[in-house]
């Protein structure tokens, strides 16, 4: 069954210009689909961009468990895990822009606990998070699992007013009530505690070069934001001194293949040769049009 989606910042049903339409079909809903970092496949519900505030969403989209999605989803992603550790460590530390806030840290949907590791390791005294698949907890460091809570994002999941740092990277493209989910964020905050996001900047270089190509453009995707209608999102979740940026990933050049859109047969054939192996090892920095977005609680 088709559901028609409201516009998160302005709340209009309808009221929406079609971008790009749907190619769905019944192989676009699989834990294989909906696991992190999977090969691109260019499959999307149609995208439209509101006519109030400009903010690209999926619309509609189909009646589908997401929950039960996420949490049979799988961990696929180990060789890239310690640019990410860097690339978000990096990123918290440029978004707290030099706040001494290290008693405790959250995380959602943080897969095998990577950047909890990252965050323990670079000084927080205390770490916790929220993540659904039970496979990717299960490949959590030791001294990670314990802190890790197998769900979805709610109210009362975590402690409320209970820590200084919240962060979600690349979770909020995902999510078919941001706004809501950021106020469960919000609530287990304490007062002038920041919580920060990654996302995909649907305006950046390689978003508008590959246009429908590009892998932003994906089912798992419900919205995409901007630097202007991710402040947006912030300020309705109750959030002051909203800031974003932008920041640069450490990826090895296989995952730059991962991403490129040529045909997919392709990649994986490179990929899972000895050529892939060798690109696996060769690290690099690029500005792949990724931003962070920062809100303070009062």
């Amino acid at each position: 069954m088709e559901i028609a989606t409201k516009c998160p910042i302005c709340e209009t049903l309808g009221n929406a210009i079609p971008v790009y339409p749907s190619n769905v079909d019944d192989t676009s809903f699989s834990t294989e689909v909906f696991s992190a970092r999977r090969l691109p496949d260019r499959r999307h519900y149609q995208w439209v961009r509101c006519n109030s505030c400009t903010l690209l969403r999926s619309d509609p989209v189909l009646d589908v468990d997401l929950e039960k999605l996420y949490v049979e989803s799988t961990f696929d992603y180990s060789t890239e895990v310690d640019g990410l550790k860097r690339t978000y460590f990096d990123l918290v530390m440029k978004a707290l822009s030099g706040k001494k806030l290290k008693k405790s840290i959250f995380e959602v949907g943080g897969g095998n606990g990577f950047f909890l590791e990252a965050a323990k390791d670079g000084g927080f005294l205390s770490v916790a998070g929220v993540e659904p698949s039970t496979e990717a907890i299960n490949a959590a460091r030791e001294d990670i699992k314990p802190t890790m809570i197998a769900s979805m994002m709610k109210s009362g999941v975590l402690t409320p007013n209970s820590f200084e740092v919240g962060t979600m990277f690349h979770t909020l493209d995902h999510l078919p009530d941001p706004v809501g989910t950021l106020k469960d964020c919000y609530e287990a905050l304490a007062s002038d505690g920041v919580f920060i996001v990654a996302v995909h900047n649907e305006r950046s270089w390689s978003a508008k070069l590959m246009k429908e190509r590009s892998p932003i453009i994906d089912v798992e995707h419900t919205h995409l934001y901007t630097r202007k209608s991710g402040e947006a999102l912030f300020k309705k979740a109750g959030f002051i001194d909203v800031k974003s940026g932008a920041y640069n990933n450490h990826y090895s050049l296989a995952y730059i293949l991962h991403l490129i859109p040529i045909s997919r047969a392709f990649r994986k054939k490179v990929l899972e040769s000895s050529i892939g192996t060798m690109l696996s090892k060769i690290k690099v920095v690029v500005p792949l049009g990724n931003m962070w977005i920062a809100g303070t609680k009062p």
